[in-house]
């Protein structure tokens, strides 16, 4: 070794040494002791060197020394011969078939020397770290690349490059990218299809796979060339080949972009197909390879449901197998992704893997359970699977899960348990029995925001039973799930569960009673959640508010008044759930801030909500619409204006009498306040709408009070609508449950302003009016009511006999009848009005009776003492029914009735005066085709007005007088002749006793007593005489005389014509006697005659005398009576 070291260059020269020298080392370099020897150091230089020499067996002893060397694993010599350049030559070597050789290889047996020395070299070279990742590494890789190209003369140049190439790239991505960058990709797979054999296929595929571990190379546009080859010997090649492309698959499913390419889906069938296989190996790489290709693109995994076999069958083998924890857990990872297919989790065979998912979940080992409790869950995702999974005790189980910090398994415990709690109340007991609430609280504050929703669902669906929402467990979590609410991370579905939670709690009443909760706490939170984009979360934040200001010192708090705005743009939003909630909300708020709903536009809004035009929105819905902006208008009448009537209108119909009460003052104030608002709420359907709370009976004063104030416009009036809310309000007054007075009162002030118009009066329904009109007199009302139900019914029966008939027939005369007799002289005046409309033709003439004049005699006989107007209506109305009723002229209550006319005409008005002159004048045309007694009696009553006539003869106006004139030349009376004194009445012989005759006709003479010795007598002596008729043409005699003891002589006489008196009543003046029939001026009679009526007057005696007759036609009944 020395000589060789020293004399190298004669070594070189002589061309038939060298190979031997060389094999000489390679014959002592077996020994280890030689190894250490220092001339080593020299030696690999010149071997490196040998390397170079144009001759085989040169290089190939070279080759061979230096395989003796490595084999002794001395780090310091193999990195010798790495640095010494020998990697090239030891490349060029590499390939050579033994055949080629045989001299050599004859050689090599004998000395026991290795069979490739170059691959035993550079496969040591390469174990070394710093050289497998340093530069002479990178710069045998292109060298290395090149042999995988087709040599003929090196046929195994290609196997030992993939081997030398899997050991360089492996762990180093430097390698993996020169190699790329040195056509490995692209080489590989040309040499993989031109050289098919098992071993070759295996060792490509692990130099791929290693290669594809690296990011960017799968990111190559020569990646994707591999995947053919790869699946072709999936489909075609041994175990060992399969496993191997199963792996690079594996890696390069990693690139989206491939398994996303159209081919890739050739892999599935074989890759499932190798789960079938016996070795365990193989399955794993297939499992890794499908996992990795199928998680998270459903569209992959639902290939499997496609390929030949059910891959769910050959899981579930795996599972119930003996195999390793390990390979059940990639399993069951893969059966967490089929699970996710609904086809593939509803097949019966998706049920067996459910006893060794749950015994894998038991296992002990934190991945499988891991693995266990996600496949689990996803299977659960099948209600059949629920069903199922409830005869197997996995829910102590899966609460015990919920603990630690694996984040991820908690996740899929909590959610294999909420799959099992929906609609299951005793699983749900059994769960917050088993601890999984305080679990839940326990990981919460430490939780990751990942997990967060889930827990929230899970307290979601535990509070859905109202059993678990009122329990004291359920009040643990209000207080974290508002601090969780508070946090920004928190997902919106998380935002959601947790919001539903707190509402399945807080709604229960006790709830916010036994919390201690702040407005900062729960209010803040909610006024941003009232904004969230999610319109499922803004309605269970408004829903949650809503409960919370179920609390007083939460509603009043001015935190509350920030949710005012976002609640009125929800409900602004033409969302129903969202505007249900949100109003539901607003309506609590306005009790407490009734002005800032206002100022933030909540009328506007609201008012939309009530008269939505697209649709017709639901009765609850606008009922608290209604009811928020009643709480609003309560608060100030300035409002009032603010609200479209066609609201106010709409508002009536609600059920709330709070909103309807709210609705009509607002309605009232309004029409108070405008003159055309009347008009406009007629068509806005008000009087509909108030006509339906007049059926129901509510808010029945204020009801009438509109109705009767919308009536009351003449415009109103004129709209068809009016006409037909006669019927509703007849119905009303007829209802046996009416029982507001007032309500009854308005109702008949509105059928008044209705009767007023003659087209409703006369419409057939004001039939129905008349008879509840008079069914109101009937019940004893007020004074008041009686006055307007009086009125209504004379406006009624003027323009409709079938309303006078209707009244009738109800019973309506004789209620009249009692109120001609009320103490309120009004009520009489109107029941006096209603009854001369009554009669005012013969509509009703079988009504017509005695008791009715009766009736008005009491009236009249009332009225007399109080009311002036009364009389004079009463007596207009006995007018009229004298007028078109003259059958009753000879009834007794027309002859009872003549002396309280007489008495009304004494005493009353010039218009009760006209009256009483008519109805006498009327009763005297009758009087002569009348039975005699009856129009004597009349005649004799209404001569007591004789005075009275005799006055309206000098001082009434021409009307009067002619028919004053007319009935006192008809009517009975007295003649009185009042014989006062005489003057100057000398006899010439002796004293004078004087006395007087007086003689009427043919009559007897009436004589007064002599007054003795006296010229100037008083006598004041009266004589009465009765007439049937005036004594119209005749004359009263009077002839005075003296008594004195030569018998009796005439001291004069005179003629009087009492035609005059009757007219006048009474003359009175001192008369001349005519003596022999001379005038003597000095003799005279003061006289007074008075003509009276003779009704009422007690006389002893009674002399007829026939109006302008001279005979004596009856017979002398007594003297006259002296006065």
């Amino acid at each position: 070794m020395l000589h060789i070291s020293l004399h190298w260059q004669a070594e070189l020269e002589d061309t038939e040494g060298v190979w031997i020298s060389a094999l000489l080392l390679s014959i002592l370099f077996q020994d280890a002791s030689v190894v250490y020897d220092p001339a080593v150091v020299r030696i690999i230089p010149l071997l490196a060197l040998l390397l170079k020499s144009d001759e085989m067996v040169d290089r190939f002893f070279a080759t061979q020394a230096m395989a003796s060397l490595v084999c002794h694993r001395n780090n310091g010599t193999t990195t010798m011969i790495a640095n010494s350049g020998a990697i090239a030559g030891l490349i060029t070597l590499v390939g050579y078939e033994a055949t080629d050789m045989p001299n050599l290889m004859a050689l090599t047996e004998e000395f026991s020397l290795v069979r490739n020395p170059e691959q035993v070299v550079l496969q040591q070279l390469f174990e070394i770290e710093d050289v497998r990742v340093g530069s002479i590494a990178r710069k045998a890789i292109p060298l290395l690349v090149d042999l995988l190209r087709p040599m003929p003369d090196r046929p195994n140049a290609a196997p030992i490059a993939v081997q030398l190439l899997t050991q360089i790239a492996d762990g180093c991505d430097t390698n993996k990218l020169i190699m790329a960058e040195a056509g490995a990709l692209e080489a590989l797979p040309k040499y993989m299809s031109v050289s098919p054999q098992d071993t070759i296929e295996a060792s490509i595929a692990e130099l791929l796979r290693i290669l594809f571990t690296n990011s960017e190379l799968l990111r190559h546009e020569a990646a994707i060339n591999s995947l053919s080859r790869l699946i072709a010997v999936l489909r075609l090649g041994s175990r060992n080949a399969r496993v191997s492309a199963a792996r690079a698959l594996h890696e390069l499913f990693n690139a989206k972009n491939i398994r996303n390419a159209e081919s890739v889906n050739q892999a599935i069938q074989p890759l499932v197909d190798m789960l079938d296989a016996t070795s365990e190996p193989e399955q794993e790489a297939a499992l890794l390879a499908l996992l990795k290709l199928t998680a998270g693109d459903t569209s992959k995994a639902r290939l499997l449901t496609d390929v030949e076999e059910n891959p769910l069958e050959s899981l579930c083998k795996i599972l119930n197998s003996a195999a390793s924890v390990g390979l059940k857990q990639k399993a069951a990872d893969l059966c967490s992704i089929l699970f996710s297919i609904p086809k593939l989790r509803s097949m019966p065979i998706a049920s067996e893997c459910m006893q060794p998912l749950i015994s894998l979940m038991g296992s002990g080992i934190d991945s499988a359970v891991e693995s266990g409790v996600c496949a689990f869950n996803k299977l659960l995702s099948d209600e059949q699977q629920v069903e199922k999974a409830s005869a197997y005790d996995v829910v102590d189980l899966l609460v015990t899960l919920v603990s630690g910090s694996n984040y991820r398994l908690i996740e899929a415990s909590i959610c294999a348990l909420i799959k099992l709690a929906k609609d299951q109340t005793p699983r749900k007991l059994d769960m917050v029995k088993a601890g999984i609430v305080d679990n839940c609280l326990a990981i919460l504050p430490v939780a990751p925001s990942s997990l967060c929703p889930t827990i929230s669902e899970m307290f979601r669906i535990l509070t859905n039973s109202g059993a678990i929402a009122r329990s004291s467990t359920a009040l643990k979590i209000v207080g974290p799930l508002f601090d969780l609410l508070q946090h920004p991370d928190f997902s919106m579905w998380g935002q959601h569960s947790a919001l539903q939670a707190l509402v399945n709690v807080l709604e229960k009443p006790h709830s916010l009673t036994t919390l201690e909760l702040t407005p900062n706490k729960v209010i803040e939170p909610l006024v941003s959640f009232l904004e969230s984009p999610s319109q499922a979360i803004q309605r269970l934040s408004s829903e949650l508010l809503c409960h919370l200001l179920n609390q007083e010192h939460l509603c009043q708090d001015a935190t509350t008044k920030y949710a005012i705005i976002p609640l009125i743009h929800l409900v602004g939003i033409s969302i129903l759930n969202l505007q249900q909630t949100a109003l539901k909300a607003l309506e609590k708020i306005s009790l407490a801030w009734p002005k800032a709903i206002a100022d933030a536009g909540g009328i506007f809004e609201l008012s939309k909500i009530i008269i939505q035009d697209d649709r017709e929105p639901p009765h609850s819905l606008w009922e608290s619409g209604a009811l928020t902006l009643s709480n609003v208008l309560r608060m100030s009448e300035e409002y009032y204006f603010e609200v479209p009537l066609v609201v106010l209108v709409k508002m009536l119909q609600s059920k709330e009498e709070k909103t309807v009460s709210v609705a009509l003052s607002a309605l009232i104030y309004q029409e108070k306040s405008d003159s055309c608002s009347a008009e406009l709420m007629a068509e806005a359907h008000a009087i509909d709408a108030l006509l339906d709370l007049l059926r129901s009976h509510q808010c029945e004063e204020a009801t009438g009070r509109l109705l009767e104030a919308l009536f009351n416009n003449v415009c109103v009036r004129e709209m068809k609508i009016s006409k037909y809310a006669v019927a509703p309000l007849s119905q009303y007054l007829l209802d046996p449950q009416t029982r507001s007075k007032s309500g009854r009162l308005l109702a008949a002030l509105a059928l008044g302003d209705l009767s007023q118009h003659e087209v409703i009066a006369r419409s057939s329904d004001s039939v129905s009016a008349c008879r509840a009109l008079i069914s109101l007199l009937e019940a004893q009302p007020t004074a008041e009511m009686r006055m307007v139900a009086i009125c209504a019914l004379q406006n009624f029966v003027m323009f409709s006999r079938p309303n006078r008939r209707a009244v009738a027939e109800a019973g309506g005369i004789l209620v009249i009848q009692e109120q001609l007799l009320s103490s309120n002289s009004d009520v009489a005046i109107q029941a006096a009005f209603l009854i001369r409309f009554l009669f005012s033709n013969h509509t009703l003439r079988e009504y017509v009776s005695d008791e009715l004049i009766r009736s008005l005699t009491a009236a009249l006989e009332r009225e007399l003492w109080s009311s002036a107007t009364a009389v004079e209506e009463v007596l207009r109305t006995i007018n009229v029914i004298f007028a078109n009723f003259p059958k009753l002229h000879i009834s007794d209550a027309t002859t009872a009735c003549i002396p309280h006319l007489v008495a009304a005409f004494k005493s009353g008005s010039g218009d009760a005066q006209e009256s009483v002159l008519d109805i006498l004048c009327l009763l005297r045309h009758s009087w002569s085709n009348m039975p005699v007694g009856i129009a004597k009696s009349q005649a004799i009553a209404a001569s007591d007005a004789i005075p009275v006539l005799q006055v309206l003869m000098r001082t009434g106006p021409p009307s009067f007088r002619e028919r004053a004139d007319s009935l006192l030349l008809c009517l009975p009376g007295c003649l009185t002749v009042t014989v006062i004194r005489g003057n100057n009445l000398k006899h010439t012989i002796g004293s004078t006793n004087a006395f007087c005759q007086l003689t009427i006709g043919n009559g007897p003479p009436h004589q007064t007593k002599a007054v003795n010795h006296s010229i100037s007598p008083e006598w004041k002596e009266a004589f009465t005489w009765t007439f049937d008729v005036p004594p119209k043409g005749q004359r009263l005699d009077i002839i005075c005389k003296s008594k004195n003891t030569f018998g009796k002589s005439t001291l004069g006489r005179l003629t009087i014509k009492i035609d005059r008196v009757v007219a006048e009543g009474v003359h009175r003046r001192v008369f001349d006697l005519i003596h022999d029939n001379h005038k003597d001026v000095s003799r005279t009679l003061e006289i007074e005659i008075m003509w009276s009526g003779c009704f009422g007057r007690s006389h002893a005696r009674e002399k007829r005398v026939l109006c302008g007759g001279n005979d004596d036609v009856g017979d002398r009944l007594g003297h006259s009576s002296c006065v």
